[in-house]
């Protein structure tokens, strides 16, 4: 029979607590004077031994050096009192063997089960889930816990408080930007804004002449309607509004569409190009939908950008408003032969193999198998949950493109790249040049310092989970500000980019790397415009879909778009 071992040690500090848990496949004649508890039914072989004193402790675990370790911090509010508590929680691990890539899926299988919806919040549960995963992982030998008080956090969000009036209105003017942002091109009203941002119109209206004056806003139907400026200081091209999207010649029709969702996205794609022009159409309220498309060269060739419009993302309406937008591109620019999906997207973390792992500001790059010709291939996923009696069930609709040109260029570029290496690749050039005309006063491109994995659970506690590290020794790109270059699956699906633990499971099953805010409206259009060539590439701005934080948005667009212009430089002229 087999039994798993929670041995509590005894610790000098009172803040720290201290626990072995075990495999073993008999108890001894000592051992069993000293078992404390012993389970029966579901978790038979479970055993609870007494606290052991610090002489016995040196002298019977000497287990040697563990193989891997991590490290958690929680913030969490207990059930048995009120006051948020930080705790750091480390795990230290043995296995049975000395094969490093098991120890690997292993202990990214241990930490998906781990952080699933129902996180264990009190000490003894979050013991007992270690042991059952324990007894499923028979690669694990032993675990240590060390759990430790770290002190009073202060709350999250105190220093924001309404107490002052300066402060809330800072926060109020930066949501008011924040939605303008996701709405362009369409403009919005004084009442939608104030229903969203939760503010009286008259604060609204006074925040939104102050955005006015910073030239970051524009107004329409005396000041019924606003919208986000999209001209930028240090990128200055020709803008125009117009009543209809004019005819142009053959030879400066674009042959790539590149769509974007993000108001950053949009900007990060315009700045790879060069002899560019802007039509912007905007419908009277209630019309239909706004657009916005800048005509530009990127290399010897003339592309088409686009942004859509992102309000209300996870809406039915919103997407398949997207679908139209998309519809109406292609139809407008008929010549077009390749389309790029560009922009942010949130990675789905491995918490143990460095090699496997994404950080915000890498670039993933939708991939299909060129040499699997089988119709289960495919670069991007729709995932759609159901709830049922025997669990979770989800369908999933997914894409492939039917030309293989752009996978071409991207398999010469997969070939020939190594993260290790010191030398400069082009994307990297064309980041750094776009981070320089873009970063101004009002727009932060360059890339932000702090990248905290954190996960939330039961909607209020949060933990931080440190990023496995490279024992190596190599050069790493990271370090040194450039991202990390990923091949792989793309998705999508509302209901995942809610729940940590159902996302990390398919994703396993499904080789998928991140997921964006829901293209399936877009996918399908491509595909109805038998656009046969398309491909997406993302940038880690987050670990959720690409949306919740703005701070990395920025640089994340700029290092999608550097891709993007790195593999249509590459593709032949005509």
């Amino acid at each position: 029979m087999e039994y798993i071992v929670l041995e509590p040690l005894v610790s000098k500090n009172a803040a720290l607590n201290q626990s072995i848990i075990e495999r073993k496949s008999k108890i001894t004649p000592e051992e069993e004077k000293l078992i404390l508890h012993e389970a029966e039914g579901s978790f038979t072989g479970f055993i609870v031994k007494q606290p052991i004193s610090l002489q016995q402790q040196e002298s019977m675990l000497n287990f040697g050096k563990f193989d891997l370790s991590f490290k958690l911090k929680i913030l969490m509010k207990h059930l048995t009192h009120t006051e948020e508590q930080q705790e750091q929680r480390v795990l230290k691990f043995w296995f049975i063997n000395n094969d490093k890539k098991e120890h690997l899926t292993c202990s990214n299988m241990f930490f998906r089960n781990l952080f699933k919806q129902d996180f264990p919040r009190d000490y003894f549960s979050f013991l007992l889930r270690i042991m059952q995963m324990i007894k499923a992982l028979k690669s694990i030998t032993r675990v240590k816990v060390e759990i430790e008080k770290i002190g009073k956090p202060q709350p999250l969000g105190s220093q924001f408080g309404q107490k002052d009036p300066k402060q809330f209105e800072m926060i109020i003017s930066g949501k008011i930007l924040e939605f303008l942002e996701r709405s362009f091109p369409n403009p919005m009203s004084i009442e939608e804004l104030a229903n969203l941002t939760h503010a009286d119109h008259e604060l609204v209206y006074k925040l939104l002449c102050n955005l006015l004056d910073r030239d970051l806003v524009k107004f329409y139907d005396d000041g019924a309607s606003w919208v986000r400026k999209f001209a930028h200081v240090h990128d200055q091209h020709d803008f125009y509004e117009v009543q209809q999207q004019p005819v142009l010649p053959d030879f400066q029709k674009p042959t790539i569409a590149i769509i974007t969702v993000n108001y950053y996205e949009k900007l990060a794609v315009d700045a790879m190009m060069t002899e560019k022009i802007t039509f912007y159409r905007r419908k009277p309220e209630g019309l239909g939908e706004s657009n916005v498309y800048t005509i530009g060269l990127i290399g010897n060739h003339r592309v088409v950008s686009t942004k859509l419009p992102l309000l209300n993302k996870d809406s039915r309406s919103a997407k398949i408003t997207s679908g139209n937008t998309t519809t109406r591109l292609l139809g407008i620019f008929d010549q077009i032969e390749h389309v790029f999906l560009v922009g942010c997207a949130g990675a789905v973390p491995n918490y143990s193999d460095f090699g496997r792992h994404l950080r915000r500001g890498d670039i993933v790059v939708s991939v299909p198998d060129l040499s699997d010709t089988s119709e289960e291939d495919f670069i991007y996923g729709q995932f759609e949950i159901t709830k049922s009696q025997r669990g979770f069930q989800y369908s999933t609709k997914s894409w492939l493109p039917k030309s293989p040109d752009l996978y071409r260029i991207v398999q010469t570029i997969q070939k020939s790249y190594e993260p290790q290496s010191e030398q400069m690749y082009p994307w990297e050039t064309y980041i750094n040049e776009a981070v320089e005309i873009l970063t101004s006063k009002e727009l932060d491109c360059r890339r932000p310092v702090e990248d905290k994995l954190l996960f939330t659970f039961d909607d209020k506690n949060v933990i931080e989970v440190d990023h496995p590290t490279d024992s190596s020794g190599s050069f790493n790109r990271r370090e040194y500000g450039y991202p990390v270059l990923k091949f792989g699956r793309i998705a999508s699906g509302e209901a995942l980019t809610k729940n940590d633990g159902l996302r990390n499971l398919l994703s396993e099953e499904n080789g998928i790397l991140c997921f964006d805010t829901g293209m399936d409206q877009v996918m399908e259009s491509i595909e109805g415009n038998r656009k046969d060539s398309f491909i997406i590439i993302r940038s880690i701005s987050d670990y959720s879909d690409g949306t919740t934080t703005k701070e990395w948005q920025p640089y994340a667009a700029i290092c999608a778009a550097a891709f993007a212009k790195t593999i249509i430089s590459a593709l032949p002229t005509v």
